[in-house]
């Protein structure tokens, strides 16, 4: 019974071991200059999608991690905040394999744009980009926000001036 229980207590520790070794306090620096600043999104071993190795790594100290978002499905927009001649560039990537929906609600709820997303199922870059031409949106903020089937969702916003 005494060797048991020591079996279990070691085999407890071992467990809390490993998640402890997930991230590294000492290298945690967030104001750390990544050179590369695109959306490259990789799962951390604790459960975060973070926007590239980098930002993991250096930012964030997270020691494991594997290509592609945690939860399956994530985006990223550049810029956020958009003058009257830029143009907004939209990455998607997710891993269900099946199609999505793109949109685009203003400052009052409504669609100004929506757009069926194909199915992808990898994280081999390039990941799915359009550029939107948005010199005909109001000033204002908007939302912009995917959703699936499955009903995973997210969203961001962007401001144009």
């Amino acid at each position: 019974m005494r060797k048991l229980l020591i079996s279990l207590l070691f085999l407890l520790f071992i467990i809390d071991l490993g998640k402890a070794q997930c991230i590294d306090q000492l290298s945690i620096s967030p104001g750390f200059y990544c050179p590369d600043p695109s959306f490259k999104p990789v799962c951390g071993c604790d459960g975060k999608t973070y926007r590239n190795d980098c930002e993991a790594r250096y930012r964030n100290g997270v020691l494991y991690y594997s290509d592609g978002p945690c939860s399956g499905l994530e985006f990223d927009i550049i810029p956020t905040f958009l003058g009257p001649m830029d143009v907004l560039t939209f990455t998607f990537a997710q891993n269900k394999g099946i199609t999505a929906t793109l949109y685009i609600f203003d400052y009052y709820g409504k669609v100004v744009h929506q757009q069926i997303l194909p199915a992808i199922d990898n994280y081999n870059p390039p990941y799915y980009q359009i550029s939107f031409d948005v010199q005909s949106y109001r000033p204002g903020v908007y939302i912009m926000a995917i959703t699936n089937s499955k009903g995973d969702y997210r969203y961001k916003k962007f401001v144009k001036y």
